[in-house]
C-alpha cells in the first residue's frame, strides 16, 4: 500500500501523548500542533525531507521555539543523506524525528531537539487557542538517540524468535518469517546480540536478552515476542 503523509500522524500524536501534550493536527496550518504547559511544540511532515519542508519549518519558528521536521525512518543509520539532514536541522535550530513506516510498529522517534530562543506571540498564542478549543482532532498531513532503523528492527525480529524458540539456523529463521538477510545480520551481528554455537547454528547472548529487557521501544519487542509466540 502506497504510504501517505498523514500516516505519519498517529505515531507522532502517539509520542507525544505520552510526554503529556495536548496534540492536534492541521492547525492554523501547522501538521502537528501540541501543547503541555507552557510549552508548544511544532511539527511538520513530509515523506522525503525537501527544501518544502525546511521553508515550511522555518515559518513555524515565527511562532514557536520547538519545532521539528518528521520524516520517515532511514533504512540504515549509516545513511549519508541523513546524517547530513540532522546536521542541517541543528544548525537551522530545528528538531527531527523519525516515523518507522516501514514497520508494523508505527513508533516515532525523536533523533534530535531544536535549539532556539523562546517564542511567545499573537502567532503562538493562536494556535493555542485553537487547540484548546477543539473537542475532536484532524489527523496531521491530510492538508538523541538510536535510531531503530529497519536493519535494527530486523535484527530485534530475529532475537525475538531466538528467545522464543530456541538456538536456530538462517534458513530455519527465515522460515519463520525472518528477511533474506538473516544470516548475514547473524554472522555481522553489529549490536553484539547473537553467537555462533554450531556450524550454521547460532543463538542469543546476554546482550541480546538485555536489550529485549531493557529496550526503550518496548512496544517494538513486545509486538516481536507475540509474533514469535504464534509462529510454529
Amino acid at each position: 500500500m502506497k504510504k501517505k503523509e498523514s500516516d505519519m500522524y498517529e505515531p507522532i500524536k502517539n509520542l507525544l501523548t505520552s510526554q503529556g501534550f495536548i496534540v492536534r493536527g492541521e492547525v492554523k496550518g501547522c501538521d502537528v500542533a501540541a501543547v503541555r504547559g507552557e510549552e508548544l511544540w511544532i511539527v511538520e511532515m513530509k515523506l522525503s525531507a525537501n527544501l518544502t519542508l525546511i521553508f515550511q519549518a522555518m515559518a513555524r519558528k515565527e511562532a514557536a521555539e520547538n519545532v521539528f521536521i518528521a520524516v520517515p525512518r532511514p533504512k540504515s543509520g549509516r545513511d549519508k543523506n541523513f546524517r547530513s539532514l540532522k546536521k542541517l536541522v541543528k544548525k537551522l535550530e530545528l528538531g527531527l524525528i523519525t516515523v518507522a513506516l516501514d514497520s508494523p510498529v508505527k513508533l516515532a522517534e525523536i533523533i534530535t531537539f531544536p535549539e532556539g530562543t523562546k517564542r511567545e506571540n499573537k502567532k503562538s498564542a493562536s494556535i493555542k487557542k485553537e487547540i484548546f478549543g477543539r473537542t475532536t482532532d484532524s489527523p496531521g498531513g491530510t492538508a538523541g538517540a538510536k535510531i531503530n532503523t529497519a536493519y535494527r528492527e530486523r535484527s530485534v525480529k530475529i532475537a525475538c524468535l531466538l528467545e522464543a524458540k530456541g538456538a536456530q539456523s538462517a534458513k530455519s529463521l527465515r522460515a519463520m518469517g525472518c528477511e533474506g538477510d538473516t544470516y548475514t545480520i547473524l554472522r555481522g551481528n553489529p549490536y553484539g546480540w547473537f553467537k555462533k554455537i554450531a556450524a550454521g547454528i547460532y543463538d542469543i547472548t546476554d546482550v541480546g536478552q538485555n536489550y529485549l529487557k531493557q529496550n526503550e521501544s518496548i512496544s517494538l519487542v513486545t509486538y516481536y515476542r507475540m509474533k514469535a509466540t504464534e509462529t510454529l
